[in-house]
């Protein structure tokens, strides 16, 4: 079952980035995506199976979120050199974004310091932000493994392209 965000809610706007492209090194930020409806992916890392399964579902349904008129990024609690040579073997049509300091996995308020299965890493997390960049849902996991319903992401993506 899905963790409550201790952090963001609702109705909140959601805190502003910049973070490197892992692939080309290129700066994006928040501002550089909002326009239109908006998935973030938090992720462990690219060396995560499970964060590799999410990203290739999210690459395969990719034209189901753009059919809603809206766009994903992927951001992994991770340094971009490590990401690289995956991404390099792996194309995605959305930026996949690295947080090597954490600062942006802390601020949505999906870091893990410590548990019994993660150390200074993201917990796997979902949040659709509407055109303005106000948070309309949010996922976040209980356990690695989880994942949003995918329905619920298309509806949340609907609702906020209104």
């Amino acid at each position: 079952m899905a963790r409550a965000s201790k952090l963001l809610k609702i109705g909140d706007r959601a805190p502003d980035f910049r973070l490197p492209d892992a692939r080309t090194g290129e700066e994006v930020g928040l501002s550089d995506l909002l326009g239109q409806p908006l998935l973030i992916y938090f992720g462990r890392g690219t060396w995560c199976p499970t964060c590799r399964r999410y990203m290739a579902h999210l690459r395969k349904t990719y034209g189901e979120v753009q059919k809603r008129g809206a766009r994903a990024v992927v951001i992994m609690a991770q340094n971009p050199d490590r990401m690289r040579e995956y991404l390099e073997e792996n194309a995605f049509p959305f930026p996949v974004l690295a947080d090597a300091s954490r600062k942006v996995v802390k601020e949505y308020g999906v870091y893990v310091r410590v548990n019994f299965e993660s150390i200074n890493i993201a917990r796997p997390a979902n949040f659709v932000l509407d055109g303005d960049g106000i948070i309309r849902y949010i996922f976040i996991a209980s356990v690695q493994v989880e994942t949003p319903p995918e329905d619920e992401i298309l509806a949340a993506l609907e609702a906020a392209a209104d």
